[in-house]
């Protein structure tokens, strides 16, 4: 699926890039996570996809984590939040329960590379995506606050990993 956030100079405002990477996941036949009141938990999570240009497949979501931990500010104890979710709990549990241990060790492998890649553009980074962004900045184009951090995502060639790892995707 051709996603416009997965462009570099992406031109739509990071609130119409969720908008548009939600339909993604509707179209997929997904559900997209909603946070409780007062909570920017997973709007802040789908940002990342936005700003990094990842979608949803497995190896795109461990490409996620690689940009996650070396190109974000965070505070552990407010991601580990992300974890906690009953939605995310839920689908871990599915994840093992349809291709057990084996197939989270055979998509870490099959990623290194894609990891690899993803390291080297967090160097070149000038400054780290702050998990936690600004309320303001959901209405700036997703391109000028990728050059604001010096964000570089890769290419479609650049995230290919060969034929996708195929799950349910149901919890």
């Amino acid at each position: 699926m051709d996603l416009r956030y997965q462009q570099q100079e992406c031109d739509l405002t990071l609130r119409e890039g969720i908008a548009e990477y939600h339909a993604y996941l509707e179209a997929i036949g997904r559900k997209a996570m909603v946070d409780h009141a007062g909570k920017r938990l997973i709007l802040e999570h789908d940002a990342t996809h936005v700003i990094f240009g990842m979608d949803t497949s497995l190896e795109q979501e461990a490409g996620l984590d690689t940009w996650l931990i070396f190109g974000c500010q965070y505070q552990w104890r407010y991601l580990r939040g992300y974890a906690q979710l009953p939605e995310i709990k839920a689908l871990y549990k599915a994840l093992i329960k349809d291709g057990g241990w084996f197939l989270l060790l055979k998509l870490y492998l099959k990623c290194l590379g894609l990891k690899w890649r993803i390291i080297r553009r967090t160097r070149r980074m000038t400054h780290k995506w702050p998990f936690q962004f600004p309320e303001a900045w959901l209405d700036h184009p997703v391109a000028a606050l990728r050059a604001q951090h010096g964000i570089s995502i890769l290419t479609p060639g650049e995230r290919a990993t060969g034929d996708l790892l195929e799950w349910s995707g149901q919890y």
